[in-house]
């Protein structure tokens, strides 16, 4: 009967948190005994409160137990929006995600916005962590206002994911090394041009003596690329501005003329998209929302594919780390 009521606690676990908000309350994430519930005794902490990459996390002592019943969802999403005071938002963000049962990710703030990327159980604690970060969420905006999340692939609970989780402030959400001399602006992320649906660019990629350029490093575009696609050949990311500056000077690109770009998750391309119009000069970019990622769910789904080779990814969870790029 001892071992019994043991068993029974070590499943009935929970966590209190003492959160805050930023301008609204907080809502609660709905919990149940068999939802992988939290516990400040289940968790090995680490917190850094100082510099500009200051870490708030938890992993737990215990892994997610692999049921076979159990699914997780991989998602992506990034919003490039003015942040005042990242701090304030790492924070309530990271007491926030504390109260979703079985939610693990790294969540970049900047002063430019938020990155993210998760696993979190389907069903009630997706519904709570989509609400985090929605209008009626606990951020003084709604992280999906432009663009819906990336919803990736659902896997079993016994496939390897994120083993914690992870809410940190940078200096960017995305490093892009961008060139700037003295009293030269910030580049304007909301001017990066127009994002076309899977389906739109795939109709619009057929069209003749387009120009398509390929934003990821040459060891991705190595992988695999759309057909009649031109590779930057880059090494890290920080390397696009020369090459699109000489792009531009040799002619290899027209400003007068559509440009399309595109990358893994969407989210060079819009700071590439801005360069080539703010500074470049070209009058019209486009480039595939979601990315290569979303294309290929798209075409699985329509049965017809442009895209020769494979999408080249970092690791297994089907994310790329184009936020560790510099």
């Amino acid at each position: 009967m001892r071992s019994s009521l043991r068993n029974l606690t070590a499943l009935v676990l929970f966590v209190a948190v003492h959160s805050f908000s930023i301008g609204q309350p907080y809502r609660s994430a709905t919990r149940s005994a068999t939802d992988l519930s939290l516990s400040s005794s289940n968790f090995q902490s680490s917190t850094t409160t100082s510099g500009s990459s200051a870490v708030r996390s938890f992993r737990p002592s215990t892994p997610i137990p692999i049921d076979s019943e159990l699914q997780l969802q991989l998602l992506s999403f990034y919003r490039f929006v003015p942040i005042s005071n990242p701090a304030a938002i790492r924070d309530a963000l990271f007491d926030q995600l504390l109260l979703i049962p079985g939610v693990r990710g790294t969540v970049y703030v900047a002063s430019e916005g938020i990155n993210a990327q998760f696993s979190v159980p389907v069903g009630d604690q997706l519904r709570s962590l989509l609400q985090t970060f929605g209008k009626e969420g606990c951020l003084p905006f709604d992280a999906f206002e432009q663009n819906p999340p990336n919803m990736g692939d659902v896997v079993d609970s016994n496939v390897s994911t994120f083993d914690r989780l992870i809410v940190r402030t940078r200096d960017y959400i995305l490093r892009d090394g961008i060139p700037l001399e003295d009293g030269d602006a910030p580049l304007d992320w909301s001017d990066a041009g127009t994002e076309l649906d899977a389906e739109d660019w795939h109709e619009q990629l057929q069209q003749n003596n387009i120009q398509l350029f390929d934003c990821r490093n040459d060891y991705e575009s190595d992988q695999g690329t759309f057909q009649s696609a031109q590779p930057l050949n880059t090494k890290t990311f920080s390397e696009t501005w020369s090459v699109l500056d000489d792009q531009v000077k040799s002619d290899a690109i027209n400003p007068e003329e559509p440009v399309y770009i595109f990358c893994t998750g969407g989210i060079r391309c819009v700071k590439v998209g801005s360069y080539l119009k703010n500074k470049l000069g070209c009058k019209d970019v486009r480039s595939l929302r979601h990315g290569i990622i979303g294309y290929e769910r798209w075409a699985s789904d329509a049965d017809q594919s442009l895209w020769d080779g494979e999408n080249f990814l970092f690791d297994k969870r089907r994310f790329s780390k184009e936020d560790e790029e510099s």
